[in-house]
């Protein structure tokens, strides 16, 4: 009986024993490097090594079925090693994924790795943030001795014919999910914004050796950090001309707004293999960031061959990129584990936005802006048809340059009222006329129609379709926000943030306009709110804290010739060429030193409220006084009689309409007056967005 007794105690014991190491480790980022060149510590670095040897290492792991044992750091960090190749990076994330002595649940994945750089858009020692990972192996391949003299390489989609034109000969057949997997956009942003200014060692050898690729302007620029996509293949491949297949073939999967930048060998594989443990709710995929830094190019500088180049050796072996890879990833894990609360309980996602605009010039900039921009998700473009252009172009132009920034996001656009809620008061004709016309810069019509129904319609609709909190930015007179806050009270349950472009408290106004509104009586109103009072002071009063970026902030980003001139250096892409003509097109304008990123500036505020909108809280109230002296020169006489609410329509006091003031004692909602901005940054976040990101000039 005592051997039993004994017996049971051995085996519960055990069973106790087994029960305390199955507690999972919980596990806050995943490091994923790809190679070593002998330890992990003490010898020639590969992408391992810095983080072993710089992290205060709490355990290490031992992992048979990897190739490398697993290091977890006093931070809840855990490093691996997957193994070079598309195979070894899914057969190890694989293991991992399933290993029970972790909880990967939450866990944020960092690729860091050295890469193939095109030198079109990378020098040496440079950091790309991926927003898409492409495979490049699951292909038909002739070779280029065999190739029709027409193709530009042998390289063919899985069920086309020849090399593809367009996502058209793409096959959705052969269970083909593997090829492009699109990373979280809003994630691999906020990455970006944390390092951007992380410094990047720059050697005698990189500057050596990058002076060879003349005509390459961004190949022999110092190393920086941007943000551009990665090809993934087993196969280490070289030249020129599959440069330009790289080219083609990532924006054909991942789609026209993305651009190859790097290479690598294994990326596609962890992608796999994270993906199919998603499948059981093992790993979050929109926790993934893939970082990429250049240690050589994907093609040989003018007069080397390919045949030369893709053997060369690595200068000073490759350890600058290796160095970047630790210096940039480790930067965003610090930032990301600084503010572990928040980052544990979601990760950054585009915010839903739904834009009110007038259609004037700065709004088709900050329509562009929203619609290329990582952390937006532009869910409806509505056109407050009381504002600067009228209804019918107004629309025809947000779906022209929705389709132009977002080709296939098919965003919906419809208009409201074609005029104020009361009152007569109207834009300058001359502008109306060319804020129809786009200035005169074409742009390709869309082959969308607008949305049947009114705005406000719209509007509801997006904002009950949305699963999360809806921000709201309106950026012309407040006709459409007004009535839809009065049509559909319960929709602001659902509303997150209520930014608008307009108004102003310290800043004088900007009514008159030398050439335009010359003698006009009011001194102190801004435009939005001037030409609808009666709409800003019922959006005051309602429920929502509205973010109000007016000339007291948007004065700060005042468009000049060298503001024009950098757009015109940077545009790389069809909107940013569009929006490059328009300023050429508006040169008066720029230099009459009247031309402001108003509407761009509050669109930034929608994705960086910290950095773009510093200022006070108060309640707010718009004048909108009737008077029988009317303002007949600013005046539409055609407008109806009656105004939106049944009443007469009246005329309001032109000195004072649209005067805004705070209202300490009228128990309305705070609203959040920008009083400081970040001019600077806007202007790089503009150039960023619109065009390839780039480091700041003092870099």
């Amino acid at each position: 009986m005592r051997c039993i007794l004994t017996l049971c105690l051995a085996l519960l014991a055990g069973s106790l024993a087994s029960a305390v190491r199955a507690e999972p480790v919980p596990v806050r980022a995943v490091v994923v490097t790809m190679f070593e060149y002998g330890e992990p510590t003490g010898d020639r670095p590969g992408e391992l090594q810095y983080w072993v040897e710089r992290s205060e290492i709490a355990e290490r792991y031992p992992f048979p079925l990897g190739e490398y044992p697993l290091y977890l750091t006093e931070d809840g960090v855990l490093l691996i090693c997957v193994g070079g190749g598309i195979a070894n990076a899914t057969a190890s994330i694989m293991a991992l994924g399933l290993d029970e002595r972790f909880d990967l649940s939450r866990a944020y994945w960092l690729v860091a790795g050295i890469a193939g750089a095109d030198p079109e858009d990378l020098s040496l020692g440079s950091a790309a943030w991926a927003r898409a990972v492409v495979d490049g192996d699951l292909v038909y391949e002739i070779d280029a001795r065999e190739i029709p003299d027409h193709w530009p390489y042998g390289f063919i989609p899985l069920g086309a014919d020849e090399p593809a034109q367009g996502p058209q000969d793409v096959s959705t057949g052969w269970t083909l999910d593997t090829i492009s997997f699109p990373l979280n956009a809003a994630l691999a942003d906020w990455a970006f914004r944390q390092t951007r200014d992380v410094a990047l060692p720059d050697t005698p050898a990189l500057k050596a050796f990058r002076a060879a690729y003349e005509g390459f302007p961004e190949a022999q620029r110092p190393p920086f950090v941007t943000v551009g996509e990665t090809l993934s293949a087993s196969t280490y491949w070289h030249g020129e001309q599959l440069n330009r297949w790289a080219n083609d073939w990532v924006p054909l999967y991942a789609g026209s707004g993305m651009e190859f930048m790097t290479s690598n060998m294994e990326d596609s594989g962890t992608l796999t293999a994270l993906h199919r443990l998603a499948r059981e709710q093992l790993v979050d995929p929109d926790r993934v960031l893939v970082l990429r830094t250049a240690s050589n190019f994907t093609m040989p500088p003018p007069g080397r061959t390919a045949a030369w180049s893709t053997t060369a050796s690595y200068p000073d072996e490759g350890r600058p990129a290796l160095e970047a890879a630790w210096r940039v990833g480790s930067a965003a894990l610090d930032a990301l584990l600084a503010d572990w609360e928040r980052f544990e309980a979601a990760p950054p996602r585009p915010t839903p936005v739904v834009f009110d605009t007038d259609m004037a010039i700065d709004d088709w900039a900050a329509l562009l802006f929203l619609a290329r921009h990582p952390a937006v998700d532009l869910r409806a473009i509505t056109v407050a048809g009381s504002g600067e252009a009228h209804c019918g172009p107004g629309v025809a132009n947000a779906l022209a340059l929705a389709d132009l920034a977002a080709a296939g996001a098919a965003i919906p656009a419809a208009c409201g009222d074609p005029v104020p809620l009361d009152g007569y008061f109207v834009f300058p004709e001359p502008w109306q006329e060319d804020m129809d016309a786009l200035s005169g810069v074409a742009v390709p019509a869309s082959e969308r129609t607008p949305r049947d129904g009114h705005a406000v319609e719209l509007i509801h609709e997006a904002i009950t379709a949305s699963a999360e909190p809806v921000t709201l930015l309106a950026t012309g007179p407040l006709t459409n926000i007004a009535q839809w806050l009065e049509r559909y009270p319960g929709d602001a349950a659902k509303v997150d943030r209520l930014v608008i472009m307009g108004g102003n408290l310290r800043e004088a106004g900007n009514i008159i306009v030398p050439g335009f509104t010359d003698g006009h009586p009011n001194t102190q109103a801004e435009w939005n709110l001037y030409v609808d009072p009666v709409a800003a002071d019922r959006v005051f009063a309602g429920p929502l804290a509205v973010e109000v970026v007016g000339l007291d902030v948007t004065n700060d980003v005042r468009v000049t010739p060298a503001v024009a001139a950098e757009v015109k250096a940077r545009a790389d892409n069809p909107a940013a060429d569009w929006w490059d003509r328009v300023l050429d097109a508006n040169d008066w304008f720029i230099d009459s030193g009247e031309y402001y990123y108003w509407d761009v500036l509050a669109a930034m505020t929608v994705v960086d409220p910290e950095r773009f909108c510093r200022g006070e809280r108060m309640p707010l109230s718009v004048a909108a006084s009737g008077t029988d002296k009317p303002w007949f020169p600013g005046s539409d006489l055609s407008m109806p009689d009656r105004a939106a609410d049944g009443s007469p329509r009246r005329h309001l006091d032109a000195a004072s309409a649209g005067v805004m003031a705070p209202a300490p004692d009228s128990g309305r909602t705070p609203a959040a007056v920008c009083l400081e901005t970040d001019a600077e940054a806007a202007f790089a976040l503009f150039l960023d967005t619109l065009t390839t990101p780039q480091p700041p000039a003092a870099d």
